[in-house]
């Protein structure tokens, strides 16, 4: 019968627990990465979304704009304002 022998040290523990908190360590940074590109996907939709309503308001007040100071609106509440066209000599040209 052959007995076998037992090593004089026992094998190490410490290799394998590093090399597990290892995995463990890349596993979390890899989630934590993923995490914050959704957030920051969420946080791109969301902007976007902003910019497109703020399109929307600024061509909403540019078509206001321009329709308070169109000539034809100007020209119809002149009179109700007492406001005519200028007398000759009121008009000064600058060089």
């Amino acid at each position: 019968m052959n007995r076998r022998t037992r090593p004089a040290n026992p094998p190490s523990r410490i290799v394998p627990a590093i090399l597990v908190l290892a995995i463990a360590a890349l596993g979390f940074t890899t989630l934590m990465i993923r995490l914050e590109a959704t957030r920051e996907g969420y946080r791109l939709s969301a902007l976007r979304q902003d910019i497109g309503h703020l399109e929307d308001q600024n061509r909403s007040l540019r078509l206001k704009v321009a329709e308070l100071s169109s000539h034809q609106r100007l020209r119809a509440i002149a009179p109700k304002y007492h406001l005519g066209p200028p007398e000759r000599g009121q008009v000064v040209m600058v060089p």
